[in-house]
């Protein structure tokens, strides 16, 4: 007897799952992160004794890329052109970019007894500007959504419409932690990981709603 599995089912399994792989790769790293404050001295030292925790880090962070792939090519498909393409540019620059900082972060774990002081501040900092940088990939991938949820032609409803609006919105003003230095607003920091985070978890939510009653209809 063989069980199929319907496209909207499909997805609602891959973003459950690419949650889970997010959360843990998170839960992983500990309570004792370093961040864009810390001094060379205290990001060798982390990395240390915790590489094994940088690796699993790094380790889920590939199977988060690998679904939202999946989630781009199930959702761009339900989109007209040229939106398709800017979702799916958004979603795989947002995937590029958290491999980029998911192996610099294992390349830190690989051999910390090496590194000096000054340089494993340096390669720390340029992995934590991935969250500023990352933005640009959010604001796209929102953006392409939301317009389709106003004027006579919407082919999304207005809920998600405004959602996408917000959620880019916030996207966008999270650009300014490129500028941060502490705090809040700091590169990779409380603004990019948790005011970010909850945020995308909820639109990409409202996201897998939607296509979820599209895919039913096709």
């Amino acid at each position: 007897m063989r069980m199929r599995i319907s496209a909207g089912n499909f997805l609602l399994i891959n973003i459950l799952l690419t949650g889970a792989f997010y959360v843990f790769s998170f839960v992983a790293l500990g309570s004792t992160v370093p961040n864009i404050e810390s001094t060379g001295a205290e990001i060798a030292a982390w990395f240390s004794e915790n590489g094994s925790n940088a690796r699993t880090y790094a380790w889920a962070s590939t199977f988060v890329s690998l679904g939202l792939m999946i989630f781009a090519g199930q959702v761009s498909v339900l989109l007209p052109a040229p939106h398709r393409y800017v979702f799916f540019a958004g979603v795989l620059g947002f995937a590029l970019t958290a491999q980029v900082q998911a192996w610099i972060w294992a390349g830190l774990a690989y051999d910390p007894s090496g590194l000096s002081e000054g340089t494993a501040q340096m390669i720390f900092a340029i992995a934590a500007f991935w969250g500023p940088i990352v933005n640009a990939s959010t604001t796209a991938m929102a953006g392409a959504i939301a317009v389709l949820g106003f004027g006579e032609h919407r082919i999304v409803p207005h809920w998600l419409a405004w959602l996408s609006l917000a959620f880019g919105i916030e996207q966008a003003i999270e650009t300014i932690t490129v500028f941060g230095q502490s705090g809040f607003i700091a590169p990779g920091g409380t603004m990019n990981i948790y005011l970010g985070g909850v945020f995308g978890f909820i639109w990409v939510g409202g996201v897998v709603r939607w296509s979820m009653q599209k895919l039913k209809r096709t």
